[in-house]
């Protein structure tokens, strides 16, 4: 069995209080990366400047800073194109990774030996690992506290009374290829699709596909897509025993008209560049559209601005989600980009 090495890419943008708790566990891990770089897009890159800096003389390591243009796939690609090692993990600025992560990311890729697998993730953890939080300079919002408890048993609910379509899409990818036997859903299982804060892949595999710059600046389901292309030609599976934290930033990253549309216009996008858009795929895209646009509604019963602008945002979108669906394959961008013109969102 062959020892591999990997590099680990952050994209961050304006959240040097998130950067300054991550960075030192990945650099911190048993198992270290061979290569750590950051990629930046914040106007003012001085405090993590100095937050690199600070770490490197802790660790006794070099950083590769690299300031880009924002948008977290244009960011993940410019990292991606720097890459040397044989695998690359992508944690977000705000994933916090327990001790030995690695050590299991890495033992599942170095245990198919037949490269059946293109892309492994670690699982979310439920608490943060021991004393990272001491030197935190923000706390979560209210709302992502009180969500993240509730997370698993609502994905339960959801699955089984209003599935989210991508699982359809992933189970239907991932059924072309074959099963390794030692994938036995307790240390390892196969998954329909990572998510960015805990995700790595085969270098080679991703360099392929890359991250979709069309999706625009804050780039919604960028880790959906990559992930239903790498399924096309290798499985994903996910190491249980690899735990990561997603202590997450309270700024929010666009406003609610925006995040609303990209709710649904992304979601309908990824699936109708990367699945069969069948009659069965196309009801239950709009089944769950309508399910997300019911949950907005509720929430925009507060009276909260951005919960009534993300109810606005989501039901312009759904007027987008059957042209989508139903256009020839090589005018999917187009029809896409098209979309998010006409509804106002970033370029």
């Amino acid at each position: 069995m062959s020892r591999l090495s990997y590099s680990a890419v952050i994209a961050t943008r304006n959240r040097p209080e998130a950067l300054a708790l991550s960075l030192p566990l990945i650099l911190g891990q048993s198992r270290a990366p061979a290569q750590m770089i950051v990629v930046d897009s914040s106007p003012d890159t001085e405090a993590n400047r100095a937050i690199i800096t600070s770490a490197e003389a802790a660790f006794g390591r070099t950083v590769t800073y690299i300031i880009s243009p924002p948008s977290s796939s244009v960011q993940r690609n410019i990292g991606l194109a720097e890459v040397t090692e044989p695998v690359v993990l992508f944690p977000d600025d705000d994933s916090l990774l327990h001790p030995g992560v690695m050590e299991e990311i890495m033992a599942t890729y170095e245990r198919d030996e037949g490269g059946l697998i293109g892309g492994v993730c670690a699982a979310e953890a439920d608490t943060a690992p021991e004393g990272a939080l001491a030197s935190a300079r923000y706390e979560m919002t209210l709302g992502d506290r009180i969500r993240k408890p509730v997370a698993a048993t609502r994905f339960r609910l959801e699955r089984a009374l209003v599935p989210e379509p991508f699982l359809r899409a992933g189970r239907r990818l991932a059924r072309n290829h074959p099963r390794p036997d030692w994938i036995d859903g307790e240390r390892h299982v196969e998954v329909e699709f990572m998510t960015g804060f805990r995700m790595s892949f085969r270098t080679e595999l991703i360099r392929r596909h890359g991250f979709d710059e069309t999706l625009g600046r804050y780039a919604l389901f960028e880790d959906t897509d990559a992930s239903f292309k790498i399924l096309k030609s290798h499985l994903l599976v996910g190491a249980r025993r690899a735990q990561i934290y997603h202590y997450k930033a309270p700024a929010k990253r666009d406003g609610g008209f925006s995040m609303g549309a990209m709710q649904i216009l992304n979601r309908a996008y990824v699936l109708a560049q990367d699945a069969e858009r069948d009659a069965a795929m196309r009801r239950q895209l709009r089944r769950f559209s309508r399910y997300k646009i019911a949950q907005y509604g509720a929430a925009a019963t507060s009276g909260a601005q951005f919960a009534k602008d993300r109810l606005r945002g989501a039901r312009a979108a759904m007027n987008h989600v059957d042209v989508l669906m139903g256009c020839p394959s090589d005018a999917v961008s187009g029809t896409y980009l098209a979309a998010r013109r006409a509804l106002g969102l970033d370029p």
